[in-house]
């Protein structure tokens, strides 16, 4: 079954490496393929070996954020461990410099080819291998395996659509799983499904979300009154952030800013399209809509000053998303008004926001449950319910602040998963340790 996946795999690649080159070009990223296929620019003579390695993967920027507090910990508590920290995107990335500070050293995983994996896996020798979510990748586990490393799934989730692929690799995904030394989950759900799939049951344990431990960093006064001086919004202004939109919500949503700017004097909405590239595109929509819309990397440059007339800005920075749902009044949550499955809506209920979302969170059921059961949070059923529970909300303070207020203490509440992980953290490396002494 290697043999198939491998043989997949390699075509696949080079079919792709146009794309990603192009992609590159057009997005101005740096997608550094060198590095994809294990070749480093930094010395890392400098760093490995080392005495005990830690390697941590998270796919993209939201599983960064979401370990970003376990990260810190694990420094803290192996300070003379080296960490690697590597994403699958540019955003992850980027987000990763700014926000893992622990890491020593930080970069793309390694494509899943064979000798890819063994290249990377030769240079570091982890002693622990941690994957955030869903981080499922033949070649580079058994390649851990191989080399004796731990392997663990945290804060493990599987999404209905990954759910019916990994049933697609047949004997590879047993093999794989049979490598991996603990699946802690998120919840019963995720336990069942991993299970389902063929995980030991005997090496399954349920340990929380670690989104729910996310760093709350409540801007300075200062730079709050600052930034909302930038932004234009006084004690009146009524603010809605809508966050990680895609193509086909845009459209509702600026309808929406069009109604309800009609019925509050001061009305400001903060527009993050889940990809940044997207921010020409949104800015010939909004025109073409004839609603003024500057982009908020120009007003953090002071390349431009917001008018009064001005009221839709456009996120189009990485990483500041969580931090400017500080400034609003109400939450919308994307990729839930089509067919996505949604994007994560903690980090909007633990800064003390109520959250809106389409019907499409199949990815984030039980986070969409837990914040509905609760009552900090509203379902969508179309642009007319949109429209209606925003205005209710927006216009009623009490009641609003009071969800707010309760979103917070209900997610305070359901804090430290990174505590438990950090526990079997330290058993897995006290389990490499009587492994090695063993031989």
């Amino acid at each position: 079954m290697y043999l198939i996946y491998n043989l997949i795999l390699t075509v696949l690649t080079v079919f792709l490496l146009p794309y990603y080159y192009f992609k590159s070009k057009k997005s101005g990223e740096n997608l550094n393929l060198r590095e994809r296929f294990a070749f480093y620019d930094q010395n890392l003579d400098l760093l490995f070996p080392a005495d005990k390695v830690i390697w941590i993967q998270a796919a993209s920027a939201g599983e960064t954020l979401a370990a970003q507090k376990l990260t810190s910990e694990i420094r803290a508590k192996y300070p003379k461990a080296r960490i690697i920290f590597s994403t699958m995107t540019a955003s992850g990335k980027n987000l990763a410099k700014k926000k893992i500070e622990g890491a020593d050293l930080i970069i793309y995983l390694p494509f899943d080819l064979n000798w890819v994996v063994k290249r990377a896996v030769r240079i570091f020798k982890p002693d622990l291998f941690i994957m955030i979510e869903t981080e499922l990748w033949p070649n580079l586990i058994k390649a851990l395996d191989e080399q004796k490393c731990q392997i663990m799934l945290a804060s493990g989730r599987i999404s209905d659509d990954s759910f019916d692929q990994y049933k697609f690799l047949g004997s590879l995904l047993d093999d794989m799983l049979s490598r991996i030394d603990i699946f802690s989950m998120q919840h019963q759900e995720a336990a069942e499904k991993i299970a389902e799939l063929g995980a030991a049951e005997d090496h399954i344990c349920i340990n929380g979300n670690l989104k729910y431990d996310i760093e709350l960093q409540p801007p300075e006064k200062d730079e709050y009154f600052v930034k909302r001086e930038m932004l234009k919004i006084t004690d009146k202004t009524k603010v809605l952030a809508a966050g990680s939109t895609h193509q086909g919500e845009e459209e509702i949503i600026l309808n929406l800013y069009q109604q309800l700017k009609s019925d509050f004097d001061q009305f400001k909405l903060l527009l993050a399209p889940r990809y940044v590239e997207r921010r020409d595109e949104l800015l010939k929509f909004a025109q073409d809509k004839e609603i003024a819309a500057v982009l908020y990397s120009e007003l953090k440059r002071n390349e431009i000053q917001l008018d009064e007339n001005t009221d839709l800005i456009i996120i189009d920075t990485m990483g500041e998303l969580a931090q400017l749902y500080f400034y609003a009044d109400l939450v919308f949550i994307g990729g839930s008004l089509i067919d996505r499955g949604g994007h994560n809506v903690i980090e909007a209920a633990a800064r003390a926001k109520v959250v809106l979302f389409g019907e499409s969170m199949y990815n984030f059921k039980e986070e969409r449950d837990f914040l509905l059961n609760n009552e900090v949070a509203f379902e969508i059923k179309d642009a007319d319910d949109f429209y209606e529970k925003a205005y209710q909300l927006l216009a009623n303070d009490e009641y609003r602040e009071q969800r707010a207020e309760k979103a917070a203490e209900v997610i305070e509440k359901n804090r430290g998963s990174v505590r438990k992980q950090l526990q079997l953290i330290d058993v897995l490396l006290k389990q490499g340790v009587d492994s090695d002494a063993g031989e």
